[in-house]
């Protein structure tokens, strides 16, 4: 027993080394890293399961269409390690963007075999490593490990050092060429000072990107401040964008530290995502995001019998009071040399608006449901020519698919909602009967008519009268557990039963792959689910998950299934 753990140990060892021997290599400062947990991917998988995959049988044919002989019969025999982890990450600077991707050899020549000709031309061996400098890209390894980098050059660096730089063009060059031989030049320079590499420094040594590495994930993204990233990506597009930014990275968006896991368990396929929000804007978020859905709510609409539903919960009157900060912050980052002007906007809004009043008739609560799919015969207009060519307007009918929802948004102001109802009847924009109004529109506005209905502080909009009248008679029966903790317990809900969706959409309006995607997802498939929690110290956190039937050993190998039905 002693030895089988010793060498559970060992093993366990090993793969922590193997995965930082790479890490060790990419360095602390990069902005975005992902990576690929091959062990973990291989716990799911075998090798011959991608082989027999399509995309693993394209990967093959192309590879075999370079070789004449010695066919290689598995992904695994093509030169690149794939029990290693595999790594991409981003390294911007104010004049390009490098795009690295970092895998692992295990047979170079292998490897080396398997580039095109026109790739080998290139070719230049310098010590114990080989690189290929392209157009823009950069290829670069040795026994071990292998670099690719594709360089992006920034606009506005060009737009900001026009003068400076068109020194450096040869004689005759155009802006594009002169690009590119920047960005070769660059993308080399880059690759060789990275290449084979140990930082003092490394990824393998930042806490953060290692603890946003959850367990049994498949693949992690990183990212360092995604607030400073999105200012320099904009900045980068040059005076099309944010003409007047002001110098040096800024977060204006309040969202610092983005981690997201990706994981294939027996029924569900998950992305957990963690935002990690800005000391100056966590204050102003938790006011706004962290709200409970009203139970009226919730309860107004069958759990069971639901197509797919979307709900938001925030404070209105909480939004209304931080706006004006928020706007001071955000927009006076974006826009420095007008910060006094924009304070004085917020001011005059705080002036203006009243939160309180604005928040009791619209309380941030919303929940629209998709209740069904019908058929029905629409007009539209179209023309018509006669024999001499003279055009005439003709009403004509088709069938159209139109859903069947409600929409229920809170509101603690029923009395000031049905005055607004009352005028517009008066006006004969609306008719009322039974506690139940009715929009007068035309059919070439709308495709189906609109009822609304105020009671129990929830104001309801409808596409089907009767459960107009239901709603304003009390006579609604709902099962309402299913989704009840769900909602109340996230700032945002997306859910939709898939099947129940897929099956409402007549098979006569879909292609051969089409009726194939939705036999393959009535047999596997259940529902899709979009979630954003309330903040919980500075940290919001979403997830992304597709629940199946559990017909496979996990969703992975549900994946590759769906793949090869699809590429048939």
């Amino acid at each position: 027993m002693k030895k089988i753990i010793a060498t559970l140990l060992f093993l366990n060892i090993l793969t922590v080394i193997q995965a930082q021997r790479l890490e060790s290599k990419i360095p602390n400062n990069i902005d975005v890293l992902v990576s690929a947990n091959a062990e973990n991917l291989f716990k799911l998988i075998e090798v011959s399961d991608i082989d027999k995959n399509a995309i693993g049988k394209e990967i093959l044919k192309d590879i075999n269409r370079r070789r004449d002989e010695d066919k290689v019969s598995s992904v695994a025999n093509a030169g690149v390690n794939i029990n290693s982890n595999a790594y991409y990450f981003l390294t911007k600077t104010d004049s390009i963007s490098y795009h690295n991707f970092y895998v692992e050899l295990n047979d170079r020549k292998t490897f080396e075999s398997l580039l095109y000709e026109r790739e080998k031309k290139k070719l230049k061996t310098e010590g114990n490593y080989s690189y290929i400098a392209g157009r823009s890209s950069f290829k670069i390894w040795n026994d071990h490990t292998l670099l690719l980098i594709n360089g992006s050059m920034s606009s506005s660096y060009f737009s900001y050092n026009k003068e400076r730089l068109e020194q450096l063009k040869e004689e005759g060059e155009y802006n594009y060429n002169f690009k590119r031989r920047l960005a070769r030049e660059w993308s080399k320079e880059h690759g060789l000072n990275v290449f084979d590499k140990n930082y003092s420094k490394s990824i393998a040594s930042n806490r953060k990107f290692q603890k946003s590495k959850k367990k049994n994930s498949s693949a992690t993204l990183w990212v360092r401040n995604y607030g400073e990233l999105m200012t320099d990506i904009f900045k980068s597009f040059g005076n099309s964008f944010y003409p007047l930014y002001a110098e040096g990275n800024q977060n204006v968006y309040g969202v610092e530290e983005v981690t997201a896991n990706l994981f294939f368990e027996k029924e569900d396929a998950r992305v957990l995502l963690d935002m990690a929000v800005s000391s100056d804007m966590k204050r102003s978020f938790k006011k706004i995001y962290n709200k409970r859905m009203d139970r009226n709510l919730v309860n107004s609409f069958d759990h069971d019998k639901a197509l797919a539903f979307w709900s938001i919960s925030l404070n209105t009157e909480e939004t209304l009071k931080q706006y004006p900060e928020l706007i001071n912050k955000m927009y006076g980052g974006i826009l420095p040399k007008f910060q006094e002007e924009i304070e004085i906007v917020g001011d005059l809004f705080s002036l203006v608006i009243d939160e309180k009043a604005i928040g009791e008739l619209i309380t941030g609560d919303a929940l629209l449901v998709l209740n069904d799919f019908a058929k029905q015969e629409v007009e539209y207009t179209t023309y018509e020519y006669d024999k001499n060519y003279k055009r005439k307007e003709v009403t004509k009918t088709k069938e159209d698919f139109v859903p069947d929802f409600t929409l229920m948004i809170g509101s603690e102001k029923e009395d000031l909602l049905n005055k607004f109802y009352r005028i517009g009847e008066k006006h004969k924009a609306v008719k009322i009967q039974d506690n139940v109004v009715e929009f007068v529109t035309k059919k070439a506005d709308l495709p189906f008519g609109l009822y609304s209905v105020v009671k129990n502080d929830v104001l309801y909009l409808t596409t089907s009268k009767t459960g107009a009248l239901n709603i304003a008679n009390g006579t609604t029966n709902f099962n309402t557990k299913k989704h009840s903790k769900l909602v109340r317990n996230n700032s945002t809900v997306l859910y939709v039963d898939v099947n129940a969706v897929l099956n409402k959409v007549p098979n006569e309006w879909m292609s051969k792959s089409e009726k194939e995607a939705l036999h393959f997802s009535t047999e596997n498939m259940n529902d899709a689910l979009f979630r954003v929690s309330r903040m919980k110290g500075n940290t919001i956190s979403s997830e992304l998950k597709l629940s199946t039937q559990g017909t496979e050993e996990n969703t992975l190998k549900l994946l590759l299934k769906f793949i090869n039905s699809v590429a048939k």
